[in-house]
């Protein structure tokens, strides 16, 4: 990705980068987000806004606003310029932009150096190609979420134990896995998990462990596994063409230097809140289990995920995309 904002960077130069003061027009931006408190993502909603003016020298400003967009208009948002800029839960598209997929796929994304190598590469650009022409909006900066983990009130540890479980997954990637060991995928709210774990509608939740914390899951759940299921999941910020190309070249380049910064930074913030989970869960009283390789190996069986593949590939086709292209551009698929 960094490679890709030099690129850019070096184009709004070419393009007329002039010297002096980045510019007098003062331009009111407006943040579309999803509010998840004591998350990765709130950090750097919180903390975007003021290093952009500060950038800039208050030549934008911008206002996160999660009330203004539901959590799965947030693409729609920044195309209809409703908003200047959103940053958009992926995982929530999976069905209508299917290539969003990938990265939720068992044993594709299981690390933040893995999932930042994907987005260098050949299906980074595809997906920033695919913001560009089908929502009008530039990927300016690539984080995570914290790492996905399974949450459960029984122990979900070996591939036997998914059988007949009611899970909440939050992408078509995870639910098709699930649906293949046994499990029914139920599609409920972020508001409704705690309150459907209490009441039995649900036994387990696929989730960002740091969303876990803050919502407090360790009240409601006694087990939690870490399985090879898209450990670590994208989280962009995307801005509007239109408004971005409206800018003058060197205030361009000032964001999307700003944004480079930004990465470099929750990069490393995203390292230090991930260490030892393990850790940090077993001290809120949860029996938590690192799957071990052989049963991670069984959920990657060829029994298990070609099916899911199979599923994918219907869904890349019926919009019209090649989901044989895709595989090829992705580390280790054997494509």
């Amino acid at each position: 990705m960094r490679a890709t904002r030099s690129l850019f960077l070096c184009g709004v130069l070419a393009a007329g980068l002039t010297t002096g003061a980045a510019g007098a027009q003062e331009h009111q931006w407006t943040l579309a987000y999803m509010s998840m408190p004591g998350t990765h993502y709130n950090d750097l909603v919180e903390t975007l806004p003021q290093r952009i003016e500060a950038a800039t020298d208050g030549a934008i400003k911008v206002t996160a606003n999660s009330s203004l967009v539901a959590g799965n208009r947030l693409l729609e948002s920044v195309r209809d310029g409703l908003v200047e800029m959103s940053m958009p839960l992926t995982g929530y598209y999976t069905a209508t932009d299917p290539i969003l997929v990938v990265p939720f796929l068992p044993g594709v994304s299981e690390s933040y150096d893995a999932l930042m190598a994907l987005n260098a590469g050949e299906y980074g650009a595809m997906v920033r190609d695919m913001y560009e022409t089908k929502y009008n909006a530039i990927d300016v900066m690539e984080t995570a979420f914290c790492r996905q983990v399974l949450f459960s009130t029984v122990p979900i540890t070996t591939i036997e134990e998914w059988n007949g479980r009611k899970l909440r997954v939050n992408n078509r990637g995870t639910g098709l896995i699930a649906g293949q060991l046994g499990a029914s995928a139920i599609s409920l709210s972020a508001a409704e998990i705690v309150p459907a774990l209490e009441q039995g509608v649900i036994e387990g939740v696929v989730t960002d462990t740091c969303w876990a914390m803050g919502a407090g899951l360790n009240s409601v759940i006694g087990h939690a596994s870490e399985w090879t299921l898209g450990t670590v999941a994208p989280s962009p910020v995307l801005i509007n063409k239109d408004a971005l190309d409206e800018l003058p070249a060197e205030l361009r380049a000032t964001v999307i230097a700003a944004f480079d910064d930004l990465a470099a930074e929750f990069e490393t913030r995203w390292r230090e809140r991930n260490d030892d989970v393990k850790k940090k869960w077993q001290e809120a009283g949860v029996s938590y289990h690192i799957v071990t390789e052989a049963e991670n190996a069984r959920l990657l069986d060829e029994r298990v995920t070609a099916p899911a593949i199979e599923a994918w590939r219907a869904d890349m086709e019926r919009v019209g995309q090649d989901a044989d292209a895709v595989l090829a551009t992705v580390p280790g698929s054997g494509e």
